[in-house]
C-alpha cells in the first residue's frame, strides 16, 4: 500500500495528537471550559512567540491576519514601506492598496533578501512612512530576512515605526525574540509549524500597536477589529465564534513544540533544510536564494529536467508532493518544507524519491548521491555542535 507523503509548506502533515484532539466532541465556546482551553493555547502561544505581549487567534488563513493588521494600525492615506522579495511582498502591497493605504516599495529579485542598509535607506527616502512590512520567510522563493538586525537597526534610526512582520512560515523555523527585537505585530498561521490544518491565524501585539490601533478607531474593519478580540479573548473568550474544534488542536499542537522546546524546534528545522540543500545540489539542483530559509527549500531542477514534470512523477509514482513555484517562478522550481510535523528521515525519504524519479527521466545520477551528500552534512553539522 503506497503512503502519501505530503512535503509542501502549507498545509504541512498533521501534528497526531492535535488531530486527535480535533475529533474530541466538540465544545461549546461560550463555556469555562473554553475558556481555559483558549487561555493555555495564548499562554503556549506567547512562550512560542517569547512575548509577554497578547497573541490573538483568528479564523481566518494568515492574510486575514495581514490586512487585519493593516486595517488596524494604518488609515487610508498612511504612508508603509513594504519590502517585496517574492509573492508574499507582493500581498502586502496589495492588501495596503486596497484599504487606500499608500505603500512605498523595496523590490528584490527573487532569491535575494533585503538587508538592513538597504531598508533603512528606502524608509529614508520615503519620509512619513509609519510601517515597515515585511516576511520573515518568503515562502516563494525560501528566502530568510534577518529579523533581528533589521529591527535594531529600524528601532536606532526610527523609533517610531511599527515593524509588521508575515512570519507565517518563519516562527517555529528561524529563530525569532519578538520583545527582545521589539517587534510591534508578528503573524502566522496553523498550516504550517503547528502541523494543523488551514484555518487559523494567530498575530501578536506590542504595547506601541496597541495604543496606536487605540488610537485609529475601527475605519475600515469590523470583524477583524482586533480592539474587539483584544478586549474578549482577554478574559478566554472571542468577539465571534472562535474555530472550537481547530482550537483544541492548536493546543495540543503548542504543547507538543513547547514540551519539546521551541529552540529544538527550530535547530531540527535548520538541520532538515541544511541537509535537503546539500543532497539536491549533489544532485545537479540550483538552490535559488542566496539566504536560504529553514522553513523550506527552493530550487531549479539539473538542466534538461522540467519542474512540473518532476512534481508530477514524484506524485505519480511514488505519492511524494512537493510545491512548485509561484508567480515569476511558476513552472521553474520546486519547493520541499522542513516545518511542522517533519523529521530528518524525511529528508532521506523525499531526496531518495527525486533520485528515481531523475534516473526514471534519463537524468545521468549516481545512485544515493543525494542521500550521501545530505548524510555527509548532518553529520558535519553534528560533530560541530
Amino acid at each position: 500500500m503506497r503512503k502519501k507523503r505530503l512535503f509542501t509548506p502549507g498545509p504541512t502533515p498533521l501534528i497526531p495528537e492535535a488531530q486527535l484532539a480535533m475529533a474530541a466532541p466538540i465544545l461549546h465556546h461560550r463555556t469555562a471550559e473554553f475558556r481555559e482551553l483558549l487561555l493555555n493555547t495564548q499562554k503556549n502561544l506567547q512562550a512560542i512567540y517569547k512575548t509577554q505581549s497578547p497573541v490573538l487567534i483568528l479564523a481566518s488563513s494568515g492574510t486575514g491576519a495581514m490586512e487585519a493588521a493593516v486595517t488596524n494600525l494604518l488609515d487610508a492615506g498612511d504612508k508603509a514601506l513594504a519590502v517585496v522579495a517574492g509573492k508574499f511582498g507582493e500581498r502586502w502591497v496589495e492588501i495596503a492598496k486596497a484599504h487606500k493605504v499608500e505603500c512605498a516599495v523595496l523590490e528584490k529579485e527573487y532569491g535575494e533578501a533585503a538587508t538592513v542598509d538597504e531598508i533603512s535607506a528606502a524608509i529614508r527616502d520615503n519620509p512619513g512612512v509609519e510601517a515597515l512590512l515585511i516576511q520573515g520567510c518568503e515562502t516563494s522563493t525560501a528566502t530568510l530576512h534577518d529579523l533581528e538586525n533589521i529591527s535594531r537597526q529600524i528601532r536606532r534610526e526610527f523609533p517610531n515605526i511599527l515593524i509588521v512582520v508575515d512570519a507565517i512560515t518563519a516562527l517555529g523555523t528561524q529563530p525569532l525574540r519578538t520583545d527582545e527585537w521589539d517587534l510591534d505585530v508578528v503573524i502566522s498561521g496553523s498550516q504550517k509549524a503547528f502541523g494543523l490544518p488551514p484555518g487559523l491565524a494567530f498575530l501578536s501585539l506590542s504595547k506601541r500597536a496597541i495604543e496606536i490601533m487605540e488610537r485609529k478607531g475601527t475605519q475600515g474593519h469590523y470583524y477583524l477589529d482586533l480592539r474587539k478580540e483584544l478586549k474578549n479573548q482577554g478574559s478566554g473568550s472571542t468577539a465571534y465564534t472562535p474555530a472550537v474544534s481547530l482550537i483544541a488542536g492548536l493546543h495540543q499542537a503548542t504543547e507538543q513544540i513547547v514540551s519539546q522546546g521551541v529552540d529544538q524546534v527550530i535547530e531540527e528545522a535548520e538541520q532538515m533544510a541544511a541537509g535537503t540543500r546539500a543532497g539536491l545540489s549533489a544532485l545537479g539542483f540550483k538552490i535559488l536564494s542566496s539566504s536560504p530559509a529553514n522553513a523550506v527549500t527552493a530550487a531549479f531542477p539539473p538542466e534538461g529536467i522540467d519542474s512540473e514534470a518532476l512534481r508530477k512523477n514524484l506524485e505519480n509514482r511514488y505519492g511524494v508532493k512537493v510545491a512548485g513555484g509561484q508567480g515569476k517562478l511558476k513552472g521553474k522550481i520546486i519547493r520541499i518544507a522542513h516545518l511542522g510535523y517533519f523529521d530528518l528521515l524525511d529528508v532521506f525519504s523525499v531526496l531518495s524519491a527525486i533520485e528515481l524519479c531523475l534516473s526514471s527521466m534519463g537524468h545521468d545520477v549516481k545512485s544515493g548521491r543525494g542521500v550521501t551528500a545530505a548524510l555527509e552534512q548532518v553529520s558535519r553539522e553534528a560533530v560541530v555542535s
